[in-house]
């Protein structure tokens, strides 16, 4: 998305789709080196699908990341009730940082779309959005 972005002069909107990419990243590790200390062997990780890297405008992209944030949400909210029907109050407990984090998330995303909706209907506003766009909260 970032790349997307950056390839259309876009650099407010690929700096925050960089920067989410890295905290992304980061809440990644987190449950790695959870999943080490708990020595979880056999822990699966689920094969990430096919990604699409072709949009037709900026909305596409806000719409897929908002998708994907609602995603993210769904599979901490199983994680949080595996762990709670296995009496797993450490991963429980850990888990509860990624549910008000998912609360964030999907907020800002969520913002970011329907201002960039607003700003579509407008022909050509994008690019000033897009130079605000990196004040936006991840």
């Amino acid at each position: 998305m970032s790349l997307w972005f950056q390839d259309r002069e876009l650099p407010g909107s690929a700096q925050w789709c960089k920067t989410q990419s890295d905290e992304e990243r980061m809440h990644g590790l987190k449950i790695f080196d959870h999943i080490v200390k708990r020595r979880a062997k056999g822990a699966l990780v689920h094969a990430i699908g096919q990604q699409k890297f072709s949009y037709d405008d900026p909305l596409q992209i806000w719409e897929k990341a908002l998708e994907q944030e609602q995603l993210n949400s769904v599979a901490i909210m199983d994680l949080v009730r595996q762990a709670r029907e296995e009496g797993d109050y450490t991963t429980d407990t850990f888990l509860q940082w990624y549910v008000a984090e998912q609360l964030n998330e999907e907020t800002s995303v969520k913002d970011i779309l329907e201002n960039a909706k607003r700003v579509a209907a407008t022909t050509g506003l994008y690019v000033t959005f897009d130079s605000q766009i990196t004040r936006k909260p991840h």
